[in-house]
């Protein structure tokens, strides 16, 4: 069945009607359950990457409010 491509009138595709493997089991074989699939990722969770956030958040406020105030501080002479 040739697929006609919409942007050139010219261009045709032929391809094979896809074949059917049909897998015939020897009669002694039964029906196997597979283990549960387990989800495993070295990925950081939702949570884990919300408490880094706002532990930055906390540190870069600190450092504004000591770059903001340390001029101000007296030095002591």
């Amino acid at each position: 069945m040739p697929i006609f491509s919409p942007a050139q009138s010219d261009f045709t595709v032929t391809r094979e009607p896809p074949v059917e493997v049909v897998i015939e089991l020897p009669e002694g074989a039964k029906v196997v359950q597979l283990p549960r699939a387990e989800l495993r990722t070295n990925e950081a969770s939702a949570s884990s990457v919300k408490w880094v956030y706002i532990l930055t958040a906390l540190v870069l406020f600190a450092l504004v409010v000591i770059t903001v105030v340390g001029p101000h501080i007296p030095a002591g002479e």
